[in-house]
């Protein structure tokens, strides 16, 4: 493979909006065992070894984040990208909780996290994306979140791909956009 620069990238338009609307945490073993891609990279297609689950945490506007850093070794000649997910849960309850533990024993998962402009990113796509900390706090003034972070991190070879719509896809929406590329999965919520 050629790692010399083929194109450049346009400024285009200021048409985006940051932050987190959703993601979709998926962790069973006979995890996705094949991936297609058109030719920008984005997985168009996924095929599942298992019975996957996809399930829903839905994220208030302005507090949860994704964030990928590249960290490169001229040195060593390798290089990155860790990918860390921010994610707030508000109210503080015992399913919440127990949803936490559960994710924190869990070092498989893959995470599909929507952002506010309705893009996919697949984080953990090859090594897989664990719960590396957080907090869960009742806050001090009444004006403070009552809730949880959730810190979840992965590292891999690439940066994160996005989904894209497999030939003949109509839906509209990111939901819709999961179910056509994993098709062998459950998508919850």
């Amino acid at each position: 493979m050629s790692c010399f620069i083929s194109s450049g990238v346009a400024i285009g338009c200021s048409d985006s909006i940051g932050g987190v609307k959703k993601i979709y945490v998926g962790g069973q073993s006979g995890y996705t065992s094949g991936y297609t891609y058109n030719v920008d990279s984005s997985i168009t297609g996924a095929t599942d070894s298992g019975d996957v689950s996809y399930y829903a945490f839905d994220m208030k506007r302005g507090v949860s984040s994704y964030v990928q850093t590249t960290t490169k070794s001229y040195e060593n000649g390798t290089v990155y990208w860790e990918q860390v997910l921010t994610a707030v849960l508000n109210k503080m309850d015992a399913e919440k909780r127990n949803q936490l533990k559960i994710l924190g024993q869990n070092d498989t998962l893959q995470i599909l996290v929507v952002d506010q402009n309705d893009n996919v990113y697949v984080m953990g796509q090859v090594n897989y994306s664990y719960l590396s900390g957080g907090d869960a706090q009742t806050g001090l003034a009444l004006a403070d979140r009552n809730g949880m972070t959730m810190i979840f991190t992965a590292q891999e070879q690439e940066p994160s791909r996005l989904l894209a719509a497999p030939s003949g896809y109509t839906g509209t929406t990111p939901e819709a956009l999961i179910a056509a590329v994993f098709t062998g999965s459950t998508i919850v919520g």
